[in-house]
Parts: structure tokens; C-alpha cells; sequence
């Protein structure tokens, strides 16, 4: 499933990011890999994933973190930021009654589906 894949790839990353000693330019450059790495594994188009990228190394080396906050969390919250940015707000969506149509050939378990 590639959704599920692109997530344990991006947990793996914000992992990487908060088991870090210190984050340094050298630990954003792999952070930035992986993520292009997982993106591109996911099919995501390859302009959105350089674009994505240049933005996320370049905040996460010109910012200073707000006060109260450590480098490690700021990485973090850019990293979120800019995906959220990308992919959108999420959206509820409305629950309505839906109807499924089963359809298979004989003895392929459609009744104990």
C-alpha cells in the first residue's frame, strides 16, 4: 500500500529528527533525502517534491526557533508545515449512506464478505 508506506517513511524521518544529538546542516541534508526519497517512491510528482525540498532546507537553515523552542522541534514543525502546506488542510467529510456492489464470480465469497 503506498499510502502506508509513505507514512512509516515520514515517521521514520521525524524519527531520525527527534533521536537526533544535534541537528546540523549535514542532518537536515539527509532529512531532505529521505523525504525526497519517500515522496518519490509515493509517485509524487518530481517538481512538487524538489520544490517541497528547497523549502524545507532552506527554513530549516535560515530560521532560528522561536523561544521556548528547541531546534529539534522547529525542524519538526517545518517539516509538518510545508507538508500540510503541499498536501492541504484536512477536510472532514460529510457521512452518508453509500451503496456497494459486490460483483465476482461463483464461490469467490461474496456473501461472507
Amino acid at each position: 500500500m503506498v499510502l502506508g508506506d509513505l507514512e512509516e517513511s515520514l515517521r521514520g524521518t521525524i524519527r531520525k529528527i527527534a533521536n537526533a544529538v544535534t541537528v546540523d546542516g549535514k542532518l537536515i541534508k539527509e532529512i531532505v533525502r529521505d523525504i525526497q526519497r519517500a515522496l518519490l517512491q509515493a509517485d509524487v510528482n518530481v517538481r512538487l517534491v524538489l520544490e517541497l525540498s528547497k523549502k524545507i532546507e532552506k527554513r530549516a537553515l535560515e530560521e532560528k526557533p522561536p523561544s521556548g523552542m528547541s531546534n529539534r522541534e522547529h525542524v519538526i514543525r517545518i517539516v509538518h508545515d510545508e507538508l500540510v502546506n503541499l498536501l492541504g488542510e484536512t477536510k472532514d467529510l460529510p457521512i452518508k449512506k453509500q451503496v456497494i456492489m459486490m460483483v465476482g464470480l461463483y464461490g469467490q465469497g461474496k456473501t461472507t464478505t
